[in-house]
């Protein structure tokens, strides 16, 4: 079901994003260890559980919180695991390979126990959050050849870090689509245009069929990946990548490891519009207009999805997923939610 709403007037980078949520988690996993003796794990990932569905229900295109969630979760399950003991070990490792339905009783782990082990791991994937740009950066500029043609559509600040960084080393060509009717594109080409070794022109979104016989890769990036390979991302892409398709270009997606869902494409996943009197010279009372901020892109047409983990294939997109959350956390029931307040309304 599709959501309208109003774009925030200004929003965090998606790593700074995911980092806020784990503080702020960490902060309530403490005090809730602190304030009941009594609870265990198993209250501690409800409660988690429940804080991802607030997120949801504030910003349903808003996967990196919920994903934030979701590896806190991991965090809790497997920490409890450990103090179980190998037996639940080997019962948890047989669950997520799909071997064993029998479930694992957290509520036999006392949350106290785990105050120390989740606080390690915590601090971890802190530092695993905080450092996720300049490893994409690392891994994304090795794709991007000397002298080559690279076409982008409108400002990503993870692109842009890229192409910065393989500037260092070599000299290439890129082309920029204006991405309308934000028209972002000025503000990268702006960018780019401060850094000598790239030579760096605008064109309108109309141009990029016209001009992709000539490009040798294209760099994008994405708000959410799928598990399937399709992506929430700019408006404007879906078209550009059937361009790519048609031409035969390698299409590269740079997106953090935090922004892949364990959720499927699907036309019918929340959506932002925005105001189209940035479309219209005057009131069309008569006609209902749509201007969404995002395309929801069908898997099939990304070549690489390239992350701070490393370049992966689409099909490859499952085992990450299944590295980095719980497969009983794949699916959060809005059904779990209490009035309890939401975690990035606290201090």
């Amino acid at each position: 079901m599709q959501q309208q709403q109003q774009p925030a007037a200004k929003e965090l980078h998606s790593n700074q994003l995911a980092m806020q949520v784990v503080r702020r988690l960490s902060k309530r996993l403490q005090k809730r260890q602190q304030a009941e003796s009594g609870a265990t794990a198993a209250d501690l990932i409800q409660m988690v559980r429940r804080e991802a569905v607030a997120c949801a229900g504030r910003d349903p295109v808003d996967a990196v919180s919920q994903n934030a969630c979701r590896r806190v979760l991991k965090i809790l399950r497997e920490e409890a695991v450990h103090s179980l003991g190998a037996s639940a070990q080997l019962l948890s490792s047989l669950q997520n390979n799909l071997f064993s339905e029998r479930p694992i009783d957290y509520s036999q782990v006392k949350a106290d126990s785990l105050r120390d082990a989740v606080s390690a791991a915590i601090k971890e994937l802190l530092l695993e959050l905080e450092t996720s740009l300049d490893d994409l950066r690392s891994h994304g500029a090795a794709h991007i050849g000397e002298n080559e043609v690279v076409l982008t559509l409108g400002y990503s600040h993870s692109v842009a870090r890229v192409l910065q960084t393989a500037a260092a080393t070599r000299k290439f060509q890129v082309i920029v689509c204006d991405s309308g009717p934000n028209f972002s594109g000025s503000r990268m080409l702006q960018l780019l245009k401060t850094v000598p070794q790239i030579d760096a022109s605008l064109i309108t979104d109309a141009h990029a069929f016209a001009v992709m016989s000539r490009v040798h890769r294209c760099l994008l990036s994405a708000q959410t990946v799928f598990a399937d390979g399709g992506l929430r991302a700019e408006c404007g892409t879906h078209g550009l990548l059937l361009a790519a398709k048609r031409h035969s270009v390698p299409v590269l997606v740079c997106t953090p490891a935090h922004k892949l869902a364990p959720a499927y494409h699907s036309v019918e996943r929340a959506n932002v519009y925005l105001n189209p009197a940035c479309l219209l010279e005057e009131n069309l009372s008569f006609a209902e207009v749509h201007c969404p901020k995002y395309d929801l892109v069908p898997p099939g047409l990304v070549t690489l999805f390239v992350t701070n983990l490393g370049g992966l294939a689409p099909a490859h997109l499952h085992r990450c997923l299944a590295e980095q959350y719980h497969q009983d956390d794949y699916s959060i029931d809005a059904g779990e939610a209490d009035g309890d307040a939401s975690v990035l309304d606290e201090e």
